[in-house]
């Protein structure tokens, strides 16, 4: 096989973080050859290299979920930004435990796309188009892209980077949102910020819901209250007076989730020797080719010993047959470990986080999925696990994220503090029976309070099924695309090519990121953006455009 030296055409549907990981994954592989590279990108949102999630004009207020110690994307290329450590330097870099803006990193991730651009000019072509492409079609061995005012290609090469499209709205959120619109109660999603900022301006007299306890929720309730003119001093919230009279927050489990190590000393504990992670990486890999129960109890067995020991370094008094008493109760019904007073939970979840008191079991197994996540993804991703069994491990996964993904320490301190005042309350937190009234909704669980403002603070699942995005939709209708499993993103092969209903691959057809998940795993990380997948998707490209 020889490698022509005619350009490779690429249309990128999307162009956030994965895109821009894919890109420079695409420009290292052609480095060597110089073979010329003609990119076509189409997005409707101006936010080249950042994405929706980190627009860098959207409110401070906006945290990472990961300390700048651990945010490790420095690039595989050449380029001047450097990593985004080296980046932050010029800037007055803040210490290596901060939780940084994600405008901050939405602003480097700008540079970044453009560095690539300049530096690599000579070989590489980039035109985007604000548009949004809403279907394609073949054409001979090649694809077309249509947006909805023009057609564009011919293309050797599609891939679809597009986060999180447009999805089909629940149907309690739906009713929600006519009974708003008759009764002049307010409902609104999460993001993007500055609409949540601009409303909350007029809500100081009004009782607010925030349906959903994770993570997105932390955002809302300092656009609610810091991002009103209120402050946090000394582990108290002093009020504006701006802020809604009150907040609900409710979710299905009305558990709050764990927040992080305080610093990367603390963290250190949760770290497994050499030996253990290894010994992860091989159950994991023979976990994919059994059944789910036997992959599971695999990977848990692999990971009793390791949480019991760091359980006992720090004072724990739980044995290795503790930890598989709870894992076989996560296996089975994740979370119900957790079923006590939730405003105890936070606050015995700030104590674990600072080492004030020793960790219990979820705990430390969260700390420590945290850290296995780029070995789970090099273990899941490349693995030829059955749909069932590929469900069972993703399973697992989401389940772990209320300690894995947990907030920053700040952000639970400060829902403590915010409780405390009575900004916040809990009382209805538990999946509460909720009615409509008159002028908004009644919350009802052990206690009862009516609100005029929901906030949805529950981001879509990536269920292929859900999605309602025209060319998604269109890719479906010609099984094109298909699910996994039921409840699944798409059936993809590991570097990123579609599998359709009768398990055969459309040349040049690629898909990466979220709405691959059961395909692929841990997908909501930017240093997945930036991993294996994009890699072995531009090797890919390089592989089918060779010629005998």
């Amino acid at each position: 096989m020889t490698e022509t030296t005619s350009s490779i055409k690429v249309a990128f549907i999307g162009m956030g973080p994965r895109g821009l990981g894919a890109l420079e994954a695409l420009v290292e592989s052609c480095a060597s050859s110089g073979r010329p590279i003609e990119i076509n990108i189409f997005d409707e949102l101006d936010l080249g290299g950042a994405g929706p999630n980190f627009d860098p004009v959207q409110s401070y207020l906006g945290l990472l979920n990961t300390p700048l110690r651990d945010v490790e994307i420095k690039p595989v290329l050449d380029l001047p930004c450097g990593g985004f450590q080296d980046w932050l330097k010029g800037q007055g870099q803040p210490d290596r435990d901060h939780f940084a803006p994600r405008s901050k990193l939405g602003s480097y991730l700008q540079r970044r796309l453009h560095d690539v651009m300049d530096t690599y000019k000579t070989n590489l072509t980039v035109t985007f188009h604000k548009a949004h492409a809403v279907s394609l079609h073949q054409c001979g061995a090649a694809w077309m892209v249509s947006t909805e005012d023009d057609d564009y290609g011919p293309f050797d090469e599609v891939l679809l980077v597009l986060g999180q499209p447009r999805t089909a709205i629940d149907k309690q959120w739906e009713a929600w949102i006519d009974h708003a619109q008759d009764s002049g109660a307010c409902c609104m999603q999460a993001y993007p910020d500055r609409h949540v900022l601009a409303a909350a301006k007029g809500w100081a007299n009004r009782n607010v819901g925030i349906r959903g306890l994770g993570l997105s929720t932390f955002d809302v309730l300092r656009y609610l209250t810091v991002g009103q003119g209120g402050t946090f001093k000394n582990g108290t919230y002093q009020k504006s007076g701006a802020e809604p009279a009150r907040i609900f927050a409710f979710s299905l489990d009305g558990q709050p989730p764990f927040p992080k190590p305080v610093d990367a000393a603390h963290d250190d504990h949760f770290t497994l020797t050499k030996s253990e992670a290894d010994q992860f990486a091989v159950a994991l890999h023979g976990a994919a080719t059994h059944g789910p129960e036997r992959a599971l109890d695999l990977i848990c067995g692999v990971l009793a010993g390791p949480v019991a020991r760091i359980g006992s370094n720090l004072g724990a008094d739980f044995d290795s047959p503790d930890v598989r008493e709870w894992l076989e109760t996560e296996c089975s019904s994740a979370g119900d470990q957790e079923a006590g007073d939730p405003v105890a939970t936070l606050k015995h979840g700030i104590d674990m986080a600072d080492g004030t008191v020793p960790p219990t079991v979820g705990y430390v197994l969260g700390q420590i999925w945290r850290k296995l996540q780029n070995e789970l993804r090099v273990g899941f991703n490349s693995a030829p696990a059955s749909a069932e069994t590929a469900k069972a491990i993703i399973d697992f996964d989401e389940g772990l994220k209320r300690y894995s993904y947990g907030p920053p320490l700040s952000s639970a301190r400060e829902l403590l503090a915010l409780i405390e005042c009575g900004q916040v309350s809990l009382a209805v937190v538990d999946d509460p029976s909720i009615s409509l009234i008159e002028d908004g909704w009644r919350l009802s669980d052990d206690a009862q309070a009516t609100v005029s403002v929901m906030i949805n603070a529950v981001l879509p699942p990536p269920s292929l099924a859900k999605i309602t995005d025209p060319l998604i939709a269109q890719l479906r209708s010609q099984s094109l695309l298909c699910e996994l499993y039921e409840g699944s993103g798409a059936k993809a092969l590991p570097d990123g090519q579609i599998m359709n209903s009768e398990g055969d691959c459309s040349k040049g057809l690629s898909l990466l990121g979220r709405l691959a998940l059961g395909s692929v795993i841990a997908v909501d990380s930017v240093h997945d953006c930036f991993g294996a997948s994009t890699v072995r998707w531009a090797q890919g490209v390089i592989h089918r455009r060779q010629t005998p």
